[in-house]
């Protein structure tokens, strides 16, 4: 559980951005990076502490604390794209969607086919209430991710897509999404469905019986915090409720 969410943190908050020592310009690597790797030693350190420090404090929720690393990171060295993509994560975990979205400008121009862009790009625009736009950008990304993916990342992005279907009133295609998964599936992603069309029916109790569940099932690795961040990011439980039937 751990490892999983050490490599869904790794996608989302990304990998440090050099290696320690020089290398040439011929080398087969991007610009921006050739330049990196040919300061100092002491200032590619002083950097890559800051970076790593920036990661951290995303992975633990302190976003105010992480633009303040990147912006040190920035003071040594400027061209970087995963600093920029950090930015834009904690950005729109504020809920500054504009600026975020201009941070991913930038990196789009430097990494056109980069899946932690895309994943960021599908975000904004779930959290705009662009579910079409942001369905096509998940399938784009899908296509960019290596075959060694792992298997609960897949699931996390099937539950931003099945959320926005919900969000487009599209529940056939939302129930097809999840159709084969079930309680003894090794994925939180069975119960935080559920939990959602409980929602759309008005039935706030057992939605939050089932995320109960979810988080107690899955509560090592924190497993459960990619499904939670998605499913405010997507607006569902702010959605018009439609009464329970009655029983």
């Amino acid at each position: 559980m751990r490892l999983i969410l050490s490599l869904i943190l790794a996608f989302c908050a990304l990998l440090p951005p050099a290696p320690a020592q020089q290398v040439s310009p011929e080398a087969e690597l991007p610009q921006w990076l050739v330049d990196f790797s040919n300061l100092p030693r002491n200032d590619r350190e002083q950097y890559l502490r800051a970076f790593n420090n920036a990661k951290l404090a995303y992975q633990q929720g302190q976003w105010v604390a992480c633009i303040g690393y990147l912006a040190d990171c920035e003071m040594i060295f400027r061209g970087n794209p995963n600093v920029w993509n950090l930015r834009a994560c904690c950005l729109m975990e504020q809920k500054y969607l504009e600026e975020a979205a201009e941070e991913l400008e930038k990196v789009r121009k430097v990494l056109p086919n980069d899946p932690v862009t895309a994943m960021n790009l599908a975000n904004i625009r779930m959290a705009r209430g662009q579910y079409e736009e942001s369905i096509s950008t998940l399938r784009e990304l899908r296509r960019m991710l290596p075959y060694e993916t792992p298997q609960e990342l897949l699931y996390v992005l099937d539950f931003r897509q099945f959320l926005c279907h919900v969000m487009l009133g599209q529940e056939a295609e939302a129930r097809e999404l999840v159709k084969d998964f079930s309680p003894i599936s090794d994925t939180p992603l069975y119960y935080y469905s559920q939990a959602v069309f409980a929602l759309t029916r008005g039935d706030r109790v057992e939605a939050a019986r089932l995320l109960r569940v979810a988080n107690s099932i899955f509560a090592k690795g924190n497993i459960t915090v990619p499904y939670q961040r998605a499913l405010e990011l997507s607006g569902v439980t702010n959605m018009q409720q439609q009464p329970a039937a009655d029983k």
